[in-house]
């Protein structure tokens, strides 16, 4: 049952961000001729979608019904299409829909998870590509918006049909009084500054080669392969040798710019802390996985929004090279303390 699972949601979470990309690029944008208003509509979004997750994930862990959250995000967001002639409204609703969906999901895979961090890494694959088909559905003349809907409530129905079977037998921890070392608060501290420093570094990567469909898509399929594999990967060899991923992606972004296949290559490198980062932080805070889900999200939003913002200027070489090996030390002292922390706590233990 806990691989149905996984595969549910990661398969759900590819529909919920691939409708909220259809929404806000075929439905909300087309119909803003004001750039200012489309640009609060993407900032809405974007907060109601990201940063939202956090007091969502605080107040789940406490609910317990992780599916049903799930559920009723789907049908937030199939509720949005009907008000996307209100810009703002719309991305409201459809915002906190997904957050609602990710942090429900998010919190269900975790607790199968075993504190191994290949389950969250197939989890949160899937969404890269959905949020890629969503935006490139314009381009194609895609307008049966009434298919969105239907999957998005086949979606809730199966979430509910999934709460169902699998309620007593996938629950939250009962949450205790967080009491945090300070081993487990520098691991914490780094493990959001690289999270911030990934967000930023994904929302500039505009590569000229991206213009072209084909290598756009290879693009994204290092994200999706990138992910997946960072858990898979890092559960054998150890989370710290990960961190060497970074390095090596920092060494391809430098040639990245005029050579596709490196550029590829190092996204996908690039790509394969995000697991990683995620099931410490659950580790770190054990009772608490929503909240750990949805800080971690917030960080997305922070990180993102000097680039929402229009601030790009260290997309270049000396600037890609320079952050990622900067989040590869930052990721290496957080796995440092982390492992530190979990030791401390297996001795408190014993």
């Amino acid at each position: 049952m806990n691989k149905i699972s996984v595969f549910l949601y990661s398969l759900i979470h590819f529909i919920v961000d691939l409708s909220c990309a259809i929404l806000v690029t075929n439905l909300v944008a087309p119909k803003i001729s004001n750039v200012t208003e489309l640009f609060w509509a993407v900032i809405i979004y974007n907060f109601f979608a990201f940063a939202v997750q956090f007091p969502i994930g605080v107040i789940a862990d406490k609910i317990n019904k992780n599916a049903l959250c799930s559920a009723i995000g789907c049908i937030l967001v199939a509720c949005a299409y009907g008000f996307s002639n209100v810009a703002i409204l719309s991305c409201i609703i459809a915002g906190i829909g997904n957050a609602m969906f990710h942090i429900g999901a998010g919190i269900d895979v975790l607790n199968i998870s075993d504190k191994k961090a290949t389950f969250s890494g197939i989890y949160v694959s899937t969404g890269a590509m959905g949020i890629f088909l969503g935006t490139k559905s314009l381009s194609i003349g895609f307008n049966k918006f009434y298919l969105v809907i239907l999957l998005l409530l086949i979606s809730a129905l199966a979430l509910i049909y999934l709460y169902s079977k699998i309620k007593g037998k996938i629950s939250n921890s009962k949450i205790k009084k967080i009491k945090l070392g300070k081993s487990e608060l520098i691991a914490i501290i780094c493990i959001c500054l690289t999270v911030c420093i990934r967000s930023y570094l994904g929302m500039i990567l505009a590569f000229k080669w991206k213009s072209v469909f084909i290598l756009a898509l290879l693009s994204t399929v290092g994200v999706v392969l990138g992910k997946m594999l960072g858990g898979i990967i890092g559960d054998k060899i150890g989370y710290e040798k990960i961190s060497i991923s970074l390095i090596i992606s920092a060494v391809c972004f430098i040639f990245s710019f005029t050579n596709p296949v490196l550029g590829i290559i190092a996204i996908l490198l690039f790509n394969m802390t995000m697991p990683i980062t995620l099931i410490c932080l659950s580790n770190i805070f054990q009772n608490n996985k929503g909240l750990a889900f949805g800080l971690l999200t917030l960080d997305l939003f922070i990180g993102a929004f000097p680039a929402l913002m229009g601030y790009r200027k260290l997309f270049s070489k000396v600037g890609l090279f320079s952050l990622t090996i900067i989040s590869a030390i930052i990721l290496y002292i957080a796995l440092k303390y982390y492992n530190k922390a979990i030791e401390n706590r297996k001795n408190a233990e014993d």
